[in-house]
Parts: C-alpha cells; structure tokens; sequence
C-alpha cells in the first residue's frame, strides 16, 4: 500500500538527526532591511482622513496599530533557516544602527553577522497594509543594497562563502550591482563544490535589464536553484500566467533556457521543475496576518528539505508548511522546527 505523501513527509522530519543540523551551513547576501508597517482599515476612508488633515495644514492622526521587524529578502531566509535549525550567516552593508538591530532580530535568533558591514546606509520600507481591498503598498529607500558590490567583500566573507554548502544571493531587482555580485560570488561558491540559490525580486523596475541578467546569471551552469513566483514567472518567461495551467506551461518553457531547478511558489500551489515537474498545493490556514515575507520563508524551508536531500514533493509540502505557518502567526517569526513538526503531526 503506497504511503501518502504527508505521512512521507511526517517519516522524514521525525527521522532527522537534529544534532546534525548545525552542521549544514549557509550564506545569504546581500540585504537587510528595517520594515515598517502601518496598519489600515480601508483604502477609500484613510485617504479621505489624509486629505483632510492636509487640507488644515497638517495634524495627527492617532490610534494607527505599528510594528517594526526585520526585513530584506537574505534577511529573512537566513532566519528562517536559522530557526529551523541550521547555521547560517549574513553577508550585508549596513549601518551601525542597522547592525544593533540586527543582532536584536536575528543574531538572538542565532544567525551569524561577522559578514555584517556597518560603513554603509541603512535600508528601510514602510508598508501600508490594508484590510479592504486586502493590499500592502511598500515605499522602500534601499540605502546600501542598491550599490553592494562583490568588491565589498572582504577575505573573511570569502571564506564564509566558500565553505558554505549553499549561498544565496537575492534581491537583485534593488541592487543595481546584482548581476556581477551573483556572477562573481556563484563562481566562487561553485570551485569549493557550494550549491547556488537565486532569487532576483520582482524585476518590473528593471525590465531593461532582463536580458542580460538572464544570460549571466540564470543560463549560467553556475546557478543550481533559481526560485521565483507567478509575476516573475510571467515576465522571464513572457508567457501569460493567468491560472495554474498557464503558470505550469510557462514553467516548463522557461525550464528549457536555464539550466538549474527552477522553484515556483504561489498562493494557491507551488512547483518545482527539474526533469520533471512536481506540484502539491497548499496548504489553506483560517486566519491570515501578512503576506510580505512569505516567499522568503518558503525559500528558507525550500533550501533547508533540499540539503537534506527530501524527494520533491516532501520538499515542496514541507515549504508550504513553513510558510503557511509564518503567515498564520500573529508573531512576525518563522516557525521552529518544533513548530512544524507538531503541526504536520496534528494538521494534514
């Protein structure tokens, strides 16, 4: 009788030999920032309050719910793969105030900062989040992420990167550097047998430079994962991407240009495309408290169940897992591995 594929998955956690987890260690570069959010009910009523207040000359608008928490695409999946478990350092320029809030939100969370460079310009996005429609809109200043440069990196950082088992560069959609930085540091990583992970961000305020990007980096044997969701699928592959038979179809014809195992993530399903693609839907959770920061985190989970070698639809499920679990949580923190084995044990 064929075991399902959550009772697989469920085998494969409880199996694990947790002391070895430490030992799997990973780089992510090159940004952090601070997020700030504010929250809203309405669209319509809040610009009507705006209006108003700035057609009296200015005034206060009280009783507005905020949070401040760590941002940035490396930011995030490096605490999220702390949190599951395995070592992890960031590789960023930043400020000094940056690096005091770093170590408040990720190296308690034991993620590593000596690649951590405080001779730069803090980054920041406040995100307006509303209730109805549901919507973020993010006003970003990305300080020094969008001039990191491979010849920041100094000797420690190499030796990071090159003794890693995987490094991670994202978030080249803010770096206008990016391109050469995942050139310059992919080849590095792959001489010392380093798996490669890319992620570029939503690339719309760079469609110009698409083109070379892809046939440096993405095309580049260099690259071994490449991951992405339905809008960047819709505008590296130039196919329309309305529903999931077309995102598959778009899949499948981008996988034909780039070499490495391309991962997908939506809302709805999530995929992978190596030989063969994998799909397994998600995972519905009652209550919803973001969406920024998902993809990071399933990328996290996505690269943790890759280095452990799970088949690709435990892999997938086990990221659906994770992520659904961050977004559910009133507290804006990946889950433990605690976490999500209890929850595979009592949920699916």
């Amino acid at each position: 009788m064929e075991i399902s594929l959550e009772k697989r998955l469920l085998q494969r956690v409880q199996g694990l030999q947790r002391e070895k987890l430490p030992g799997f260690h990973i780089v992510m570069l090159p940004d952090f920032f601070v997020d700030h959010f504010v929250y809203f009910d309405s669209v319509d009523t809040t610009c009507q309050e705006i209006q108003k207040i700035a057609a009296q000359g200015g005034g206060n608008r009280p009783g507005i719910t905020q949070r401040l928490q760590q941002g940035g695409n490396a930011t995030n999946t490096a605490l999220g793969l702390a949190r599951l478990g395995m070592s992890t350092h960031l590789i960023c320029q930043t400020s000094p105030l940056g690096l005091y809030l770093l170590q408040y939100f990720l190296g308690n969370n034991g993620v590593g900062l000596s690649g951590v460079h405080t001779d730069g310009g803090l980054a920041l996005t406040t995100a307006f989040e509303f209730q109805k429609p549901q919507a973020n809109i993010m006003l970003g200043d990305p300080g020094s992420v969008a001039s990191f440069s491979h010849d920041l990196l100094n000797a420690h950082d190499w030796e990071l990167i090159t003794s890693a088992a995987l490094v991670g560069v994202v978030n080249w959609n803010q770096n206008r550097l990016g391109t050469d930085l995942a050139c310059r540091v992919f080849e590095q990583a792959k001489k010392q047998g380093s798996k490669t992970f890319f992620d570029t961000g939503d690339p719309s305020p760079r469609l110009q430079d698409i083109s070379q990007m892809m046939e440096k980096v993405l095309m580049n044997h260099h690259l071994d994962r490449f991951g992405l969701n339905e809008n960047e699928l819709r505008l590296y592959s130039q196919r329309p991407c309305r529903n999931q038979e077309e995102m598959l179809a778009a899949l499948e014809e981008l996988k034909k240009r780039i070499p490495a195992r391309i991962d997908f993530h939506t809302a709805v399903f999530s995929a992978s495309a190596q030989e063969v693609v994998t799909v397994v839907p998600t995972i519905r959770f009652p209550m919803l408290y973001r969406s920024t920061g998902a993809g990071d985190i399933w990328n996290a989970a996505n690269i943790f169940a890759d280095l452990l070698e799970f088949d690709a639809d435990e892999r997938l499920l086990f990221a659906n897992v994770v992520a659904g679990l961050y977004i559910s949580s009133p507290d804006p923190f990946p889950p433990t591995f605690d976490m999500v084995i209890n929850f595979i044990k009592n949920n699916i």
